[in-house]
């Protein structure tokens, strides 16, 4: 019998056409919108896997736009109680459940402050949506598991479809379009032979850079969050600034590999880690072998029409392999013991 999270995560080609197809006009005109209001600084606010979406939304935008991105940490107000000055900035709140005290009222110092507070929900009908100046919708459906897979996913096409408005990107809107028939090539790439590596008490990096970063990030939440395994994510540089030192001796990484100015370098970085003894095992858009060597393995990809939306192919074969690992470790992913759907914090 499958899991829910198995369920969701099917869902994502069919959800990835319907928004792609019946919310053109709202991103359009949110964009819009965000251009003539000229913004010097975007800040993102954000919790869990709509955090590491917001990771993907800073990267693309400041490389496709030119305009800083900043997380900002709830905690500034929720905890610390500080009023920030805003003005020219933009508010971009990105939540599943909307209702999380720490964003509501973050988001409501931002506006205070003279920002443009845009929410980026699923669902809209909440303290966070009906109080942002724009609100728009991921799209994802329900979502009963607990670990969020569609709703992430949906993320990152609606992100990319804002910068892809606001920076009026013909190529990256033209890709969108095709991404749905990519999803459904994504969701049949065999992870096998990288599952069968894993255990129970196994540690691992996860590895990306740019906007590969986000689904490294992902990733390893998924890890912890369903099959109870140490996964530290680290960008294919700051691997190289410490963590390099645990990684000898049969250690595990899996490498998000991106087609983008990123490649170079972040091959450099598989070439050390396998030189000092990690196994590494490569997701890779690009149909070359990047490298070869005896302890790095590639795993299947199913490669989008523009480079920024690989990393949504590569995070949903990972989904299909993630819940495959929880079951054979005998996990529950749609319930993990310690924790919630909604998780409200201050």
């Amino acid at each position: 019998m499958s899991t829910l999270m198995h369920r969701e995560t099917m869902e994502i080609p069919g959800l990835a056409r319907a928004l792609l197809e019946r919310q053109v006009g709202t991103f359009a005109k949110t964009a819009s919108r965000l251009r003539a209001f000229d913004p010097h600084l975007l800040l993102t606010v954000a919790r869990g896997s709509s955090d590491n979406a917001a990771s993907y939304f800073k990267y693309l935008f400041e490389i496709e736009a030119g305009i800083p991105v900043a997380s900002l940490g709830p905690s500034v107000t929720s905890v610390y109680g500080r009023q920030l000055k805003l003005t020219r900035t933009v508010c971009l709140s990105i939540s599943q459940s909307g209702k999380s005290p720490d964003l509501i009222a973050t988001q409501a110092m931002a506006k205070t402050g003279g920002a443009l507070t845009i929410a980026l929900l699923n669902d809209l009908d909440t303290p966070l949506g009906m109080e942002a100046d724009h609100v728009l919708s991921v799209g994802a459906g329900p979502e009963k598991a607990v670990a969020a897979t569609k709703s992430y996913v949906m993320s990152l096409i609606a992100l990319a479809k804002l910068i892809a408005d606001f920076c009026q990107e013909e190529t990256l809107l033209a890709a969108l379009g095709s991404l749905p028939a990519t999803l459904d090539e994504a969701l049949r790439c065999n992870w096998r032979a990288f599952r069968e590596t894993l255990s129970p008490g196994t540690s691992l990096y996860v590895i990306g850079r740019g906007p590969g970063l986000s689904v490294a990030q992902e990733a390893a939440l998924k890890f912890k969050e369903t099959c109870q395994i140490h996964a530290e994510s680290y960008s294919s540089a700051e691997v190289l600034h410490g963590p390099i030192q645990l990684a000898g001796g049969g250690f595990i990484a899996l490498v998000f590999l991106a087609r983008d100015a990123s490649r170079a370098s972040t091959i450099a970085a598989i070439e050390r880690l396998a030189q000092v003894g990690t196994r590494v095992f490569v997701v890779d858009p690009a149909s070359e072998i990047s490298l070869k060597h005896k302890r790095v393995q590639y795993l299947p990809c199913a490669p989008a029409k523009h480079p920024a939306l690989d990393v949504i192919s590569q995070i949903s074969s990972f989904y299909i392999m993630v819940e495959q690992l929880a079951a054979s470790f005998g996990l529950d992913p749609d319930r993990p013991a310690l924790l919630n759907k909604v998780t409200r914090t201050l």
